[in-house]
């Protein structure tokens, strides 16, 4: 999730409804006694069951899906030296909404990309994937990033 968490940040954590959450809402799971805090980017919902598509910020891959008995809860705040960000107000509930599309959107680009490189994995072998975009999206991407850290912070 860097550069809007870093490692070793305090994340206040406040326990959810699924139900109620929306994309771009970062979340944290149990994902094989592991907790991991990710961004939602999409909720995959039917009439007996749901599931969350997430995806770390600076990740390139999707995570496996993400089942409700395994969220923990919603990141509402998050602090970083004298500084607490307040997930709840209706600034940073606009941003993470902006963000989770982004990031949507880049996924699927990535698909496309490899669809269209010829190299496309089946979305089950996706998330273990490590290969990378092509260089120049990687180096706007990545300046990108930085000047939203420099905005956020």
């Amino acid at each position: 999730m860097h550069p809007l968490m870093r490692k070793g940040d305090p994340i206040h954590v406040e326990e959810c409804d699924p139900r109620e959450l929306s994309i771009g809402d970062i979340i944290t799971f149990n994902k094989n006694d592991i907790y991991v805090t990710h961004r939602v980017l999409w909720i995959i919902k039917s009439v007996s069951s749901m599931g969350l598509i997430t995806k770390g910020d600076n990740g390139i891959t999707i995570d496996p899906l993400v089942l409700p008995n395994q969220i923990v809860g919603k990141a509402v705040a998050i602090q970083r030296a004298n500084r607490t960000l307040d997930l709840k107000s209706s600034c940073w509930r606009f941003i993470n909404l902006f963000l989770g599309t982004i990031f949507l959107m880049e996924t699927i680009f990535i698909l496309s990309y490899r669809f269209a490189a010829g190299t496309f994995i089946p979305l089950g072998t996706l998330v273990h994937t490590t290969s990378k975009p092509f260089h120049l999206y990687r180096r706007l991407r990545k300046r990108g990033l930085n000047f939203a850290a420099r905005i956020t912070m």
